[in-house]
């Protein structure tokens, strides 16, 4: 591989003109007629939203903040922690005399509106804000959506909800779809939500299961059913893709590091496997650093997975995201939802942080998602960088290595960034670009494809979870090691192995057969778990093992592979204390192939474990009162590292002994 040439050029694009500084840009408040009087003395501010070129009303996320600190609600509906609602192009609010403050946002692509206004004892100050737009994403074609939205996801909750309302947020968001997980009723139909230039969709999130993950499935003409067998098999995202893509839709990793520090329970813990075996799903929510590198990793073992985006919204709660705040861009042939989700399978994406910030790459006449040949040729990469806010950094990765970095500009406006690359080898190009503000945006990849690939190393991922709950996070009193050893088929696993302070405790022979209990173990299904493993498909081409082991003694625990030509894979130990009077999980999870390392450690602890008593009537969840994660990933030479909570619990949970063959 080399890399050659560079060429950086500052373009303030004619068709989109950098806006003037200042807390308001263009968009502006205006007044309308002098205040009138109010009835009973008190006092309120009206205020009309529209789009400053054609005057017609917008949807808008407003906040208003009284003399008296208060937050007022202009959309009676319940206001969210921050202060905000939502309104139609219009609200009356009454507020005690004197300074509030007034901020006005209807999406990405306008520019936002804060100001100050005095308001009078007895009147009613009546305003216009004129919203500029700045940027059209649908006039180059680029659609952008949010396809995990919960309308009602508890059955109460402090903000009055319906989906009405969630239409009402999606297009003060500047959504074009979105995509509803769970509706406030049986009755609604999606049909008479979908408004002028939003489609509005129904697609349940789908659980695959402990140490499976959520998914979504964006797209699908009617609701997935007879999922039932499919859930209770080992590695079950490559038949629900292909449920989804019978009825027209896709199957997305939601939420994969979620939550952190555990393996068992949302995350997209599954997508490990389905790296390894290339069967991953068609898309990854991306909501950080850390996830980015996840998907790096599985990138890097061969697989094609879009850069997508979502909420994961709550909207009954106070607490929550609004619909877009994460959310994908596709470049689509059509403004329909068949064409969207296509091009969301087909990788022409990036996704974002609902930032005023959109990034496009191109490599020659080729966009993400297309494949060019690794010939040698030379080929310009060409970023166009459109922004709101200054850039702090925009970064060029290959392989998930960065290749090419480029610094803060100030300026806002379009910025055309040029490389020039010669490929000879199977790799990928993605770009990500960071505002001042912490907005971000992340292309999905353009791909190499050799006409000889090189011979790749072993891939593999193994995991270790030690915990005291069921299979579907209830609490119990006693403790179980949960195994996860997965490798390519070319070269299946001859046995796995459990280790207590270096010294085999466990060990599972595929020679030996068996492995064939009534329940899967780790995985799927509901209840308690109990001694079992499993060999998948079979123990004689096992590429995929799960067991469940009962663990009462103190120590160093770790997992250990070994394939059928003697390649050996180890994770690093995790630290159980069979004293400890808390509920407690340890985990440990490691994704290795060529040039490739993905390592993630989790601890958390609970409720005191004498507490947990029969009779289990469900009330013992798995929320941590005290929880630590790491992530740490390299790609071809270059390492980075994300953590929370307690960093002390590094040392004294977790012992680096991980290995990899050549």
């Amino acid at each position: 591989m080399t890399l050659s040439g560079m060429t950086l050029s500052l373009v303030l694009c004619a068709a989109m003109p950098t806006p003037p500084s200042g807390p308001e840009g263009r968009s502006r408040v205006e007044r309308m007629g002098s205040p009138s009087a109010v009835a009973g003395g008190s006092s309120a501010l009206a205020l009309e939203i529209v789009d400053d070129a054609t005057g017609r009303p917008l949807a808008a996320r407003v906040v208003v903040r009284g003399a008296d600190g208060s937050y007022a609600d202009g959309g009676g509906r319940g206001l969210y922690a921050d202060g905000r609602f939502f309104a139609d192009g219009r609200f009356d609010v009454a507020l005690v005399p004197g300074n509030a403050s007034v901020s006005v946002s209807c999406g990405p692509e306008y520019e936002p509106l804060a100001f100050d206004e005095e308001i009078a004892a007895g009147r009613r100050m009546r305003l216009r804000a004129r919203m500029h737009r700045w940027f059209d994403a649908a006039a180059r074609g680029w659609y952008c959506g949010d396809s995990h939205v919960h309308t009602q996801h508890d059955p109460t909750g402090a903000i009055r909800t319906d989906g009405a309302f969630t239409v009402l947020q999606a297009r003060a968001q500047g959504l074009r779809y979105i995509s509803q997980a769970t509706k406030a009723s049986r009755e609604e139909d999606a049909a008479s939500l979908t408004a002028p230039g939003l489609i509005f969709a129904n697609a349940e999130e789908l659980g695959g299961g402990a140490y499976v993950g959520h998914f979504t499935s964006p797209g699908i003409a009617s609701p997935l059913t007879g999922l039932g067998p499919i859930l209770r098999e080992p590695l079950p995202a490559p038949r629900m893709a292909e449920t989804a893509h019978r009825l027209g839709g896709i199957l997305t990793y939601t939420h994969p590091l979620a939550p952190p520090h555990q393996l068992h329970w949302m995350g997209a813990t599954g997508a490990m496997s389905d790296g390894v075996l290339g069967k991953c799903a068609d898309a990854m929510d991306i909501d950080s650093p850390a996830c980015q590198a996840l998907w790096f990793a599985l990138l890097n073992l061969g697989n094609r997975i879009a850069a997508s985006g979502s909420t994961d919204s709550t909207l009954e709660r106070r607490h929550t995201l609004t619909p877009g705040d994460r959310r994908v861009y596709s470049h689509a042939r059509s403004f329909t939802l068949p064409a969207i989700v296509g091009a969301i399978r087909e990788g022409r994406t990036f996704a974002t942080n609902g930032a005023p910030l959109f990034l496009f790459l191109r490599m020659g006449d080729r966009e993400p998602g297309d494949t060019l040949p690794a010939d040698g040729s030379d080929r310009q990469v060409r970023l166009e960088v459109h922004s709101l806010r200054a850039i702090r950094e925009v970064t060029l990765y290959r392989r998930g290595a960065p290749v090419k970095r480029w610094g803060p500009s100030a300026k806002a406006g379009a910025l055309e960034l040029t490389w020039t690359v010669r490929e000879s080898e199977a790799c990928w190009y993605a770009a990500r670009a960071e505002d001042a503000e912490g907005g971000w945006a992340l292309t999905s990849p353009v791909y190499f494809s050799a006409t000889h690939p090189g011979a790749g190393g072993l891939r593999g991922a193994l995991l270790l979870e030690i915990a005291n709950c069921t299979r579907m996070v209830e609490l119990r009193r006693g403790f179980f090691a949960h195994m996860i050893a997965t490798v390519p088929p070319d070269d299946p696993l001859a046995s796995v192995e459990l280790l207590k302070d270096g010294v085999v405790c466990s060990t599972y022979r595929t020679a030996d057969g068996g492995g064939r209990p009534a329940a899967l173990p780790v995985a799927g299904g509901t209840g308690d778990y109990v001694p079992a493993y499993a060999w998948h498909p079979s123990a004689a081409d096992a590429c995929h093992f799960l067991a469940d082991a009962p663990i009462r003694d103190t120590g160093w625990y770790s997992l250990r592979a070994v394939t059928r030509s003697g390649r050996t894979l180890r994770t690093d130990a995790v630290r159980f204390d069979a004293e400890h009077r808390l509920s407690s999980e340890v985990c440990t999870a490691h994704i290795w192939g060529p040039g490739t390392s993905f390592t993630r450690h989790g601890y958390g602890e609970e409720m005191p474990l004498a507490e947990v008593l029969p009779p289990y009537d469900g009330d013992h969840w798995w929320y941590p009162l005290n929880g630590y994660w790491r992530v740490s990933a390299a790609f071809d030479g270059s390492a980075a590292e994300w953590s929370g909570g307690d960093a002390q619990r590094e040392a004294l949970s977790f012992r680096r002994e991980a290995s990899q063959p050549i």
